[in-house]
């Protein structure tokens, strides 16, 4: 179960950070058509997002790759690589993992669900507003982005989740 958790979180992770790094890309290429300092801040909010999110599965992945390497190579060494067979045979053992393992499984599940319940909370809090202020947003714009530009106009408890 846990490894399942763990599992769920990094490939959420990985799904938000691949759509950062898709939406960075689409917001650099209109940046460079703008000149706007507006677009300037959009783009470092959209950067610092990504490398938030960047950092936390780099991090997780280099803390189970450290506390797992043993387990591994005991109960997977033979699987090849890819597609996630790993991650499902060590699902298959994970009565049989180390403590160090089991504890960098819970750990990185914890900080990258830490990560994943902040998306979660803003999304709660601001639904109205983002339903008013940023559901018709043009291609290369983000929700994120336009909460930000209109915080004046939102809900306090939007402001509150997106300043924590």
């Amino acid at each position: 179960m846990r490894v399942a958790r763990t599992l769920a979180a990094l490939t959420a992770a990985t799904i938000l950070l691949s759509i950062a790094a898709a939406a960075a890309r689409a917001q650099t290429t209109n940046t460079e058509a703008q000149s706007s300092g507006t677009a300037t801040q959009s783009t470092d909010l959209q950067s610092r997002v990504r490398a938030g999110l960047k950092a936390r599965l780099t991090g997780a992945t280099e803390k189970i790759q450290a506390a797992c390497g043993e387990d591994t190579k005991s109960f997977c060494g033979n699987v090849t690589r890819g597609e996630g067979k790993l991650l499902m045979c060590m699902m298959a053992h994970e009565d049989k993992i180390s403590v160090k393992c089991d504890y960098a499984l819970y750990a990185a599940t914890r900080d990258i669900g830490r990560g994943l319940d902040k998306v979660i909370d803003v999304a709660d809090a601001c639904w109205n507003d983002i339903e008013t202020n940023c559901s018709n947003l043009p291609e290369g714009r983000h929700i994120a982005q336009c909460l930000k530009e209109k915080s004046a106009s939102l809900s306090p408890g939007c402001r509150d989740a997106i300043t924590d």
